[in-house]
């Protein structure tokens, strides 16, 4: 048994209420006038849905015959009872898999119709009397007399929660969704066949259920990532912080199983028709693209990305060329620009849809008086560039008059965009990437209405952040929320009777009451910033359908969202918290008014801001005072949205409301942060039934706060118990154990944030990294202590162990060490963690540092490393006070002067000794010479080095002067001002510190040396060295007499010169 034909047909006309309503081509919902959408040339026409009768009356017995009905009424009793779907529907769906696929997509389609793309979704109103009937029925088999269509929402509500995250809770015909959610990822689970066909007038409609549950799945998660006030408001952006790991899994084994299915080069019959085309597995591929964005996988995204530009032949480049961006430019100057040209020519495939694909929505002018609404590219291109940095296809287009791009190739460039929005920082040079990506698929001749969406919101998201677009950015999302708005709520579609006075006329109706009536309220309806659009100049709901899963399109109270950050960033957050309480997000109201603190309220401007945002959050979670019903829900109270801005938190002491309210741990966590009380996080983790990790992550930072790190090492490890995919909560957790001085669990949980994170760079930047390389020398040290000790132990008790076999001893000498075991391979990981953090962190000198550090503890040391890490302190310091006196001499010594000098070159003319290249004696050499010294001013020991490095290199006359900077260098600590640049009393006066005086003393020692050594062969001292030491020494002892005659130091002054005399 298959679906009918017109039930295909149906699908892909996008008439979904047809479907669900079981109405053939000639019947229509009783008391519902036949529309348009519902004729279906068919033969076949199932019996239509009886009246539906209120939930308040007897319910007649009803015979329901369709599979439409079927499956709504034991979606009903699922909601009801819970359980698994029941047996009846599990064999209606073996044996017409066809038909009831097509309910679901239906159900689906229309969801998506009614929340994210519009226009308006027909017969609405019949939908929801039949589905309220089926609650009734399942409602009167529990005795329930609370079956009314709020109540059936509120408990889909509860079934889509996941990992204690609920969906908002105001979406429009959510119980379509979840009706979906049941019959694809619930009734069809068991069906054999992953591939399915549904008949229609042209051509049958083919499914891959995989593909199918992997889109619901996407999109539950997607209704559980929750808008903010702030850059998380950007769509793709706050998806990737949704704390539902049990989907996620859900989502990375769907894409893995569909591209095993979809991609892979067997098929399931061998029939041509049943292998799926490129353009089909392009889709897939971009699908799997902004799902791995979604979850922020950017690497993944990035190489799906690539492979579906592959199938689909797209050849695209952010190139350059030369226009005006200005209108005052005289000169063209390299603008970016993106050249896209798709692998088969869509001119002839897009005649037959003209129509339908020239519909789309209202792009604004830029209007600005300094840039152009377009940049201008110039004709004249040089004709001696050989563009090779472009491919071949792209080498003949001018930026100006590109060819069409087919649908799909205009998403790519689309989602190519989002990647780089998704993850990077919003900075000029990320907005200058993106913004071409978008201006190409908005100047194309022909675009699908969704798509042409989606890149006007692409411009917008990076429009706000440049001062010259950022009203234009604002305005744009401004008429895209306004359109979504409009074209997916019912009340705005409908048209007022005119009478035939006031036909025409906008002048306002008077209207006659009596005293005591009541004015009749206008029905509110959305406003629009631009006239919205004539049904005729719309898209119909199966052309904006058509890439809705390609695409990574909000849904409406999302964008609304984006478009409050937007409103605030322009300075208008009364717009932005105007926007949360139109959409009844209460959470960001409490913490837009806790944030901000400038409700005016009795005590003056610039208080109660926190107050009010408390008795918001407690009035969602508690009852009135005094009221001891618990049952009574915060939306039936009758509070509107302004007067929810006067609530007082002391009104709202009573029980706690049952049941719960969506997202109540986040509301816990909330009324947590603003009162500082853990008892609320614990109760939020309660009530998520153990499964919301932000509750313990809370917990865990009030415990860090208070410095009690037991408990918050505790909070932290249930945390990432039940969120094992979050990156800074493992860190965290990390950062916790360290403190504790447990290493080993430390560099366990650093590891797993730098395993689990999504960026290249792995985990928080350079912070985990340097943290793991902390970790493992703490473990390092500590393994080391105990080997060192077990070998005191060993050679105390050598005596004792002289008796043991031989063979015992070889069984002990084989065994081997775990790596957390052996103090070399901890040292090594340790360095590694480091450099990886320090490369990261290239300006972090502390890190660099470290890694100094640890290099000189190898064995053998890493000279390579040490240079390396010298080398980047001075870069970024630029002050002799970077360098590590002992580190420096422990260097030299080590590596170049306890050397043998090997063959290397050496100047002809005067013979100084250069290392071999690439050699460690040459890099240290390079160091002192290139890197050192040019920042030497007032450190003697300094110098002194660089005088023995010259020294080994036979420089007698660089050494010589080196000895001598040293000594001036010592003797101006004295406040004398002989060393042009010190200030007195930066150091100590050596003429009054015993410690400065024998540094004096050793320096005059060490030059004296240099000039009896090596002052003959220098041309230009020669036989007047003996006059420079003798005048040396003279200068330092008439200044030490005063304080030092008779000590040491004046003994060795004393023999310098005697030497000096009698040589």
């Amino acid at each position: 048994m298959s679906a009918p034909t017109w039930c295909g047909t149906a699908l892909r006309s996008g008439q979904y209420a047809s479907i669900l309503l079981s109405l053939g081509p000639s019947a229509s919902a009783p008391g519902v006038a036949s529309t348009p959408a519902m004729q279906v040339a068919t033969t076949e026409a199932p019996a239509p849905i009886p009246t539906p009768v209120p939930a308040s009356a007897p319910s007649p017995t009803l015979v329901r015959d369709s599979d439409a009905s079927c499956l709504i009424d034991a979606f009903a009793r699922h909601a009801a009872l819970g359980g698994s779907a029941s047996g009846h529907v599990v064999s209606l769906a073996r044996a017409n898999t066809a038909g009831v696929l097509a309910v679901g997509l239906a159900a689906f389609n229309a969801f998506l119709q009614a929340n994210v793309t519009g226009p308006v979704l027909p017969d609405a109103d019949a939908l929801n009397s039949c589905l309220t009937k089926a609650w009734a029925d399942a409602q009167q088999a529990q005795s329930s007399s609370t079956a009314t269509l709020d109540t059936l929402r509120r408990t889909c509500l509860q079934k889509l929660e996941a990992d204690g995250v609920s969906p908002y809770a105001y979406i429009p015909h959510l119980e379509l969704f979840a009706l979906a959610r049941f019959i694809l990822a619930d009734v069809l689970a068991n069906v054999d066949s992953d591939v399915v066909e549904i008949p229609a007038d042209e051509g049958k409609l083919k499914y891959s259920l995989a593909w199918v549950r992997l889109r619901v799945h996407v999109w539950h998660y997607k209704l559980l990532t929750q808008p903010s006030l702030g850059p998380g408001s950007n769509f793709t952006r706050s998806s990737q912080w949704s704390e539902v790991p049990s989907l996620v899994t859900k989502i990375l084994d769907g894409v893995a199983d569909v591209r095993s299915l979809v991609l892979s080069e067997e098929v399931w019959s061998t029939a041509e028709d049943d292998a799926w085309s490129k353009d089909e597995k392009a889709q897939f591929l971009v699908e799997a693209a902004n799902n791995y964005i979604l979850l922020g996988r950017d690497d993944k995204a990035r190489e799906t990305l690539k492979e579906a530009a592959q199938f689909s032949g797209l050849v695209y480049a952010l190139s350059g060329a030369l226009g005006k961006r200005t209108k005052f430019q005289e000169k063209n100057i390299s603008q970016l620009v993106v050249l896209a040209k798709s692998g088969v020519s869509t001119s002839d495939e897009e005649d037959a849809d003209d129509e339908e694909q020239e519909a789309r929505p209202e792009a604004l002018p830029l209007n600005n008086d300094t840039l152009l609404e377009e940049i201008h590219f110039t004709k004249s291109q040089d004709e001696t560039d050989p563009k090779v940095a472009l491919p071949a296809a792209l080498a003949d287009l001018t930026p100006d008059d590109q060819p069409q791009l087919s649908p799909l190739d205009q998403i790519i460039l689309l989602t190519e965009a989002t990647l780089k929005d998704a993850f990077s920082p919003l900075d000029t040079l990320t907005s200058e990437e993106i913004l071409p990506f978008a201006v190409r698929v908005i100047s194309d001749k022909s675009t699908n209405w969704q798509i042409y969406t989606q890149a006007l919101l692409v411009r917008s998201r990076i429009e706000v952040h440049r001062s010259r677009t950022v009203e234009r950015g604002v305005l744009q999302m401004q008429a895209v929320a306004d359109q979504v708005l409009t074209d997916t709520t019912a009340e705005a579609q409908k048209e007022q009777p005119k009478t035939e006075d006031a036909a025409g006329s906008d002048a306002p109706v008077i209207q006659v009451t009596a005293p005591d009536q009541v004015p009749a309220a206008e029905p509110s309806r959305p406003t629009t910033f631009l006239p919205a659009a004539k049904a005729s100049e719309s898209a119909p709901a199966h052309v904006r359908l058509q890439y809705i899963h390609a695409l990574s399109s909000p849904p409406r109270w999302h964008l609304e969202s984006e478009l409050a950050y937007a409103w605030a960033g322009v300075g208008s957050l009364a717009s932005a918290l105007e926007i949360f309480k139109r959409l009844r997000l209460w959470a960001e109201v409490a913490l837009c008014l806790a944030s901000s603190a400038a409700a005016e309220d009795e005590d003056g401007r610039g208080s109660g801001g926190e107050e009010k945002a408390k008795g918001i959050i407690r009035w969602r979670l508690f009852q009135r005072t005094g009221q001891s019903d618990a049952t009574v829900d915060a939306d039936d109270e009758g509070i509107s949205n302004e007067d929810a801005m006067h609530l007082k938190a002391t009104d709202f002491s009573g029980p706690e409301r049952q049941p719960a309210p969506p997202n109540a741990p986040r509301l816990w966590c909330i009324l947590g942060d603003i009162e500082n009380e853990p008892a609320h996080y614990e109760r939020a983790w309660e009530i998520s039934k153990q499964r919301y990790a932000r509750a313990q992550k809370s917990l865990g930072e009030h415990y860090v706060q208070a410095k009690a790190w037991e408990k918050a090492r505790d909070a932290y490890k249930k945390a990432t118990s039940v969120n094992r995919l979050s990156p800074d909560m493992w860190s965290r957790l990390g950062d916790i154990s360290l403190r504790l001085g447990q290493f080993e669990d430390a560099a366990e949980a650093f590891n797993r944030s730098i395993g689990c994170a999504t960026d290249t760079a792995g985990g928080e930047d350079a912070r985990t990294w340097s943290n793991l390389g902390s970790a493992l020398w703490s473990l390092y040290v500590e393994v080391a202590s105990k080997e060192t000790k077990g070998d005191h132990e060993e050679e105390k008790n050598g005596e004792e162990d002289e008796t043991v076999a031989d063979d015992e001893d070889d069984i002990s000498a084989v065994k081997e060490k775990s790596p957390r075991e052996d103090p070399s391979k901890l040292l090594a990981q340790s360095l590694a963690a480091y450099k990886k953090g320090a490369s990261i962190a290239h300006d972090n000198w502390r890190i660099w540092d470290n890694v100094v550090t640890l290099a000189s503890r190898m064995r053998p040391a890493s000279i390579p490393d040490m240079v390396l890490a010298l080398k980047h302190i001075i870069r970024i310091r630029k002050s002799e006070d970077a360098f590590d006196i002992d580190v420096l001499t422990a260097l030299l010594q080590d590596v170049v002067l306890n050397k043998e000098r090997l063959p290397g070159d050496s100047s002809a003319n005067s013979g100084i000794y250069e290392p071999p290249r690439g050699s460690p004696e040459r890099l240290v050499t390079r160091l002192f010479e290139e890197e050192i010294l040019p920042l030497i001013t007032k450190r003697s020991e300094l110098w002194t080095l660089v005088s023995r490095l010259r020294s080994w290199r036979l420089d007698h006359a660089g050494a010589i002067e080196a000895a001598e900077r040293a000594w001036r260098a010592a003797i101006g600590s004295s406040g004398s001002g002989l060393l042009p640049g010190t200030a007195a009393g930066e150091t100590a006066d050596w003429t009054i510190d015993k410690d400065a005086f024998a540094v004096v003393v050793e320096r005059t020692d060490a030059l004296v040396s240099v000039l009896e050594n090596w002052g003959p062969d220098v041309d230009a001292i020669g036989p007047k060295w003996k006059g420079k030491a003798r005048s040396a020494v003279r200068s330092v002892m008439g200044k030490a007499r005063e304080n030092w005659e008779g000590s040491d130091g004046w003994t060795v002054l004393e023999g310098l010169m005697e030497n000096l005399k009698t040589s």
